[in-house]
């Protein structure tokens, strides 16, 4: 997966089906990438790019309070320094800072296989 860069995956998902998030529920292509990849982290090019495992996407987004801040959209990763992506209600994914304010969220496409390429285009 070169576009992914030197991003060390976890092991694959083996839990429970999860379909949805705070109400938002997860795109199959992301469904199916998180089954085999279960998340990770590291270096994709233009930045570093924490991708929350399964188990922790509902603590993660209780964390930083989601629900309250925007509505209709989950936060799946972040960059470890004040960036955050996330999936919204439609299935796009997204970039926002952690000042989570939706007047700043930026769209990055709806694939999750595409999704380092367009993060590294946003640090471009």
């Amino acid at each position: 997966m070169e576009k992914w860069g030197e991003f060390e995956f976890n092991e694959p998902y083996v839990g429970d089906e999860i379909a949805s998030i705070c109400g938002v529920a997860l795109p199959s292509n992301y469904i199916e990438f998180m089954k085999l990849h279960n998340g990770g982290e590291g270096d994709i090019g233009e930045t570093w790019f924490v991708l929350f495992s399964l188990e922790e996407l509902q603590e993660a987004n209780d964390d930083y309070e989601i629900e309250s801040y925007l509505p209709g959209h989950i936060i799946i990763g972040s960059n470890g320094s004040g960036e955050l992506y996330g999936i919204d209600n439609a299935g796009n994914y997204f970039n926002v800072p952690i000042m989570i304010e939706e007047n700043y969220i930026t769209l990055l496409g709806t694939d999750i296989n595409s999704l380092p390429d367009r993060i590294n285009d946003l640090w471009r």
